[in-house]
């Protein structure tokens, strides 16, 4: 009898953390600007990108380390899409483009901000400088559908160069702006699926202003770069391609990646 209850124990006990194992535990974050440790970064072979989720009682923040150059240049270029999918498909009807890529930014005139121009203060126009807007895709509540990146009450991103570089991007999504849903029992939020998407992929059905007329923000930052980020050198190397450079670019297809079954934490 003893045999049997140990051996039921045991399984009882395996069951659980398997169960336990299907979850990625977001980390609880005490400071959103931190820096993340190189260790606590999981990868995805087939994007060529390192992530880390983690949250804190207001935000979800996702931190993306891309050292390939070529995926640099197809994300400052042609832009980076974090979809947002509460039901744990694989389905992008919700998300948050930043940047909107260099290819894609209209300037007042309707003409493209090509890199190699000068912007208002006379500092050279980058794909990097130009990783400065932030568009919502199928966000029907919010008013603004394109808005500058830097946000204190917001969704808020920056990507910089480290000194090797390495491109660093951080998106902070507000807990209140997300429909997040709380499981019954009081047993915390549901566990969401997150889609990173990088490359020009065109979205039908983009939620649009007055007139089906998509609102624009234009203009380099005054530093030339993203928040916290380098007017020239590796901002410059990434994406300062010529047309033909960037007409092959535009014929590869869009690289995704989805991290599912992610649970925020609660407490550190």
């Amino acid at each position: 009898m003893k045999i049997y209850v140990l051996i039921l124990a045991m399984i009882l006990c395996s069951d659980l953390n398997g169960q336990q194992g299907k979850y990625f535990l977001s980390s609880f974050n005490n400071d959103g600007a931190g820096t993340v440790s190189s260790e606590n970064y999981s990868f995805s072979k087939k994007a060529k990108i390192y992530y880390f989720i983690s949250n804190d009682k207001a935000n979800v923040y996702v931190d993306l380390k891309v050292p390939d150059s070529e995926v640099q240049s197809r994300i400052l270029m042609q832009g980076l899409t974090i979809w947002i999918n509460m039901d744990g498909k694989s389905a992008k009807k919700m998300g948050v483009r930043f940047p909107i890529g260099s290819q894609h930014q209209v300037g007042r005139k309707g003409q493209n901000n090509a890199a190699g121009n000068l912007d208002a203060q006379g500092n050279p126009v980058t794909p990097l400088s130009l990783a400065n807007t932030i568009e919502l895709i199928g966000f029907t509540s919010e008013e603004s559908r394109r808005f500058p990146a830097e946000n204190a009450d917001s969704f808020s991103g920056s990507v910089t160069y480290d000194k090797e570089g390495v491109l660093h991007y951080k998106m902070k999504m507000p807990l209140v702006k997300i429909p997040v849903r709380n499981a019954k029992g009081g047993g915390g939020a549901m566990p969401f699926a997150l889609g990173i998407e990088y490359g020009y992929s065109p979205v039908e059905n983009v939620n649009r202003g007055p007139g089906g007329v998509q609102p624009q923000f234009s203009g380099a930052s005054k530093s030339g770069s993203s928040k916290g980020g380098r007017s020239g050198g590796s901002g410059q190397r990434a994406g300062a391609s010529s047309g033909n450079s960037n007409s092959s670019q535009n014929n590869v297809p869009p690289v995704d990646f989805w991290v599912k079954d992610i649970k925020l934490a609660t407490d550190k």
